[in-house]
Formats: C-alpha cells, structure tokens, sequence
C-alpha cells in the first residue's frame, strides 16, 4: 500500500513538472510587452481546456498502467516507459508544430496506441471475466449500473425502479405461462422484496437462496461460489410474505408449514429464462424454504471450458466417441456433474443421433434432444422410464443418477447392447465410483464389459485476480504439492481485509482501521469457480481387475502406472499457476 501511494505522488509530479513547463513559455512571452502585438487573444481557451483535459487523462493513464501492470503481474517498467514516453513525444509535438489540430490528432495517436496495445497484452493473460472493453466487460458495467439504482427500504421494499424480473409458471406439458397464480402475488405484500431478492442473487451469480426464518427475523443466505454468504436479512412478516408468495407461484398448499413439499416456477430476467427449484421444510423458527438457481445461459459450457487440461480433453472426447460404453462422473452433490454431462452431449452431433436423457429434475433444456423428467410421485421412476426409451432406438442415453441396483443394471445392460451411455454417481474419486456401482448390486463381470470411462470432479474456487496476495511459501508446502522448489518462486493465497490491513503506528492509539475491502470479489479473496478432474480410463487390465479382483487400492495403483492424476495431483497445476490457493485445493480435495 505504502509503495503504491509513492508511485502514484511520484507520476502525478512528474506530470505537474511537464505542465509546468508546456505552460512557462506561453506565460513568458506574454509578459514581453515590450514585443509589437497585434489585435487579439495569443491563446485559445478553448483549445487550452481540451489540451489541459486531455494531460490529465494521460496522467491517469499512467497511473492506471502502472498500478494494474503490477497487479497481473506484467512488466510494469516496460509498459510505464511506453505509456508515458508516447505522452512526453505527444506533448513535444504539439510544441513544435505549427498545425494544432494534427499535432493534438498525433498526440492522441501516441498516446492511445500504447495503451491499446497493453490492454491488448494484458486481456490474453486475463480470464474472461477480467478483460477490458469485451461484450462481457460492458455488459458487467451496464449490471453494476442497474444494481446500484436498486433502493431499499427498511423493511427490504424496492422504490422508483422497476426490477427487470417476471415470475411465470409452466403448464403439465411444461409451456410457460403468466397464469392467475403470478397475478394473486402481485399485489401481495413482500412481491417486490421477493424480486429484489431474486434479482440480487443471480447478479451476484448465487446457485442457492436459502429463507431461513427465526424468532424475530427472516434469515437469507446466498450460496455463491459453494460457500454460504449471508446478507441482509427481512422482517419476519416481509419474509413470511416472500414464502408464500413462491408457494402459491409453485402451486404448493400454503396452509401445509410443516411437510415438505417442492416446485418450481420460471423467471424472465432481462430478457432470458431462469429455472428455479423450491423446495420446503417446517423447523422450529418456522417454514424454511431453499431455491436452486439454474441459469443455463451462464453455466452451460464445452469440455475445454469446464476446466480440464487439454490432453484430459483429448482423453474424454476419444473415450465419448466410442460408439457404445458406460461413462460415469462422480462428485460429492454441487460438484458440477450435471455441467460436465451436458458438455460431453454437446461433443456429440445431436442432428445424426438420437439422444434421450432422463433426468430428475430437467435442468437445462436442449435443443434436438429428447428430455424426458422423472416423478416418482407420479409412478415415473428411472428404471421405469429407462425400459421404455430402449424401445424409442436410442444412440445415446443420459441418465440423471444411479441410485439403486435396478436402475444400474440397465445402464449396464444398455451399454452392452450398442448404447453409448452417460451417468452420475455419487463417490469420492473416480476409483471409489468403482466400488459404489458394485455395492448397489451390479455384477463385477457386468460392470467391466460395460465400462469405459469414470470422470471424478470437485469444484475450487479461483483467487481474484485483483487482490490476490504473493508470498514465498515454505518447502514443506512445496513438498505436498509435488513441486520443485527451484522451479516455483511464489505462490498466491486469498487477500484478507482484517489480515492484510495496513498496520496502526503507536501514536494512532485506539483509532480504528479502515478495511480495504476489494470490490471484485466483496472480500473473500475468491472470484468464480473452476475444476479439478481426475480421468479413468478403463483399459484392458483395469477390466480384469474389475472382472476377478475389485479392490479398490489394487485398481489405484494400476490405474497410477497407467498415467491416472488425482484431483490433488490436478489441483496442483492451478494453485502453482496462481489460480487457487494451496487452502482451497486441501478444502475440497480432502
């Protein structure tokens, strides 16, 4: 911080100094007096002001270049030298030729080419959503600027700013509609809360809104980035209000506060369709209800988006491409497994296949793909569902997730008969889903002529870029990564504002300090999160391991001699390439 405000005075003196003297000669040669003078003005004031607006944009320029050169960790010397010698030659030009709107255009050119080309530079370093003048960029200002018109009252109302979020309902064939049940809420208290709300929680990229009442008020967290976060809270009746509303929205019974019960309903958000998941539960402080946010423009992505290494993507797309096989990918729940099947559909040629998933519920609705939902309410259970699209002539099948013996066996089975087939299954590694397929009854010999992949997933979160901390770490920490200490000279870690405040000096006495909180990342330490992946590939002796001997630690090491990274091992690459902190990857990898 210390080194930063010395930078920032010394640019800004220098500037001072070089105004200065652009302007001495013109203050000199007009007090000659004793020179003949003719009519008029010897200056354009307005021609001055443009000159002296357009300096001061260059010397924030620079600082800017300076302080975000070293931020993304670029050569801040070279680009300071460009920056501010293109301003200095501009500057000279307009001294020296006659022509002051081709000097001021010459100027400008000196002055803008180096920092588009350092923008440039900088953008290809940068991840996506930290890249400057992109459709993304100004599109996150235009968000910002929207947000920040947003009041509120006390008791959580919105004022003067109509909220661009309109509820809908699906009908039984699953069409949208404004029905009457939208049109009851609207005038009920807690509506515009209830947008605000859901309005805030998909700005803030949130994937669940939890309502969770207590004695005096009603609890919100949002889940952003995997970890709860909570944020300000409502008055028990606006928040009692805010549940009933999505009650009667989802077509619940709103007098029933003590059984769970389930839904969903759609909301247009500026224009596009977001898919929400409600679900209920009595408790002692009162109803609790949980909404899971499915935002399928922001989160469906192709494998070498997800996070895989490339040669990881070379690896799965050889095994996708196999004209038959059982696929799984495994994850503890929220782990990004239903984004990782959908990109692997989205490698197959959906217009030369016939592709039906079976899912429980649909998440993100495909285009030239046949999507059928379970209701076990209703009878429709995946076993059920799965004997009857055999006989629809399927390529390809996605089931949703195995949970019982029934419905392995048939995913077996379709894998055998000529079906290329994709599944979830909840286990810790790609190993251990192995050993899960078989304790829910499916027979080894079963499972190893049917096997040809198992894709085991975690989700980390990413450091921010903008506050993320440099440190020089230890050689035990070296050592769990499997690093060399020569070849790593620093690693990153989260910025934290208590932590990494400047230091009170003895004379301050007990004067408070103020928290420098980062605007990116609202002071976590972390921005979004990507994957750490672990790729089975079944080969010959893996299969007869399976078939003769499933031991789990057996079917490790082969799978090791074979090439097999763990997530760890995974994970490693991104906290050494400052992606994510050695803290996270041990978090989620553990």
């Amino acid at each position: 911080m210390h080194t930063d405000l010395i930078r920032r005075k010394f640019v800004w003196f220098i500037a001072l100094a070089l105004l200065v003297g652009l302007m001495a000669p013109a203050a000199l040669d007009a007090a000659a007096a004793a020179f003949p003078r003719g009519p008029g003005f010897y200056f354009d004031p307005f021609k001055l002001a443009g000159l002296s607006v357009s300096f001061l944009l260059w010397v924030k320029l620079c600082a800017w270049v300076d302080i975000d050169a070293h931020r993304c960790n670029i050569d801040n010397i070279f680009w300071n030298s460009l920056v501010l010698g293109g301003g200095v030659l501009g500057l000279f030009i307009l001294w020296v030729l006659g022509n002051f709107w081709v000097s001021a255009f010459l100027a400008w050119l000196l002055v803008c080419s180096p920092a588009g080309w350092y923008i440039t530079v900088r953008n290809r370093k940068m991840p996506e959503e930290d890249r400057l003048f992109t459709k993304e960029y100004f599109q996150r200002i235009y968000e910002n600027y929207r947000s920040k018109r947003s009041v509120r009252r006390d008791d959580g109302e919105t004022k003067d700013l109509e909220i661009p979020v309109r509820f809908l309902t699906r009908t039984n064939t699953g069409e949208i509609e404004d029905n009457v049940r939208v049109a009851r809420v609207q005038q009920s208290k807690g509506y515009k809360a209830a947008t605000e709300m859901v309005w805030n929680a998909i700005q803030k990229g949130a994937t669940d809104i939890h309502l969770e009442p207590t004695s005096s008020e009603m609890s919100i967290r949002f889940r952003i980035d995997g970890m709860m976060t909570s944020v300000k809270p409502l008055s028990r009746n606006t928040g009692d209000g805010i549940v009933n509303i999505f009650k009667v929205i989802c077509n619940m019974d709103i007098t029933e506060k003590r059984k769970p019960q389930d839904g969903s309903f759609t909301a247009e958000v500026e224009e596009r369709m977001v898919e929400f998941r409600v679900a209920t539960a009595g408790s002692v402080g009162g109803e609790k209800m949980v909404m899971r946010i499915l935002d399928s423009s922001a989160q469906l992505a192709d494998l070498s988006r997800v996070g895989l290494t490339d040669n990881m993507v070379t690896q799965l797309r050889d095994v996708i491409s196999k004209p038959h096989g059982l696929i799984l990918v495994c994850g503890p729940t929220g782990s990004g497994k239903s984004t990782t099947l959908y990109a692997c559909l989205h490698e197959i040629d959906r217009f030369q296949m016939n592709i039906i998933t079976v899912e429980n519920p649909v998440e993100y609705r495909l285009d030239g793909i046949t999507q059928i939902e379970v209701n076990p309410k209703a009878g429709k259970t995946f076993a059920g569902e799965l004997r009857s699209i055999l006989r629809q002539d399927p390529d390809v099948i996605l089931i949703g997730e195995i949970r019982d013996k029934e419905t392995a066996e048939i995913a077996c089975q379709a894998a055998q008969t000529g079906h290329l087939v994709f599944s979830t299954v909840h286990a810790n590694d790609s190993v251990t889903a192995i050993a899960r397929m078989i304790d829910l009854g499916v027979q080894p010999f079963m499972l190893s002529s049917a096997l040809i992949g198992v894709l085991g997933q975690r989700l980390v979160r990413r450091l921010c870029k903008k506050c993320r901390k440099r440190f020089k770490p230890s050689a035990e920490t070296l050592k769990k990564l499997k690093t060399d200490l020569d070849a790593v000279r620093f690693l990153y870690r989260a910025y934290d504002p208590v932590e990494d405040a400047p230091k009170k000096d003895d004379e301050d006495g007990d004067e408070p300090v103020e928290l420098n909180i980062c605007e990116t990342c609202t002071g976590t330490g972390y921005s979004k999160r990507t994957g750490i992946f672990e790729l089975l590939v079944i080969n010959d002796k893996i299969r007869e391991l399976i078939r003769e001997n499933p031991n789990v630690n057996e079917i490790r090491r082969v799978a090791s001699l074979a090439g097999l990274r763990t997530l760890f091992e995974d994970g490693s690459r991104l906290v050494v390439d400052g992606d994510t902190s050695i803290q996270e990857l041990l978090r989620v990898s553990k």
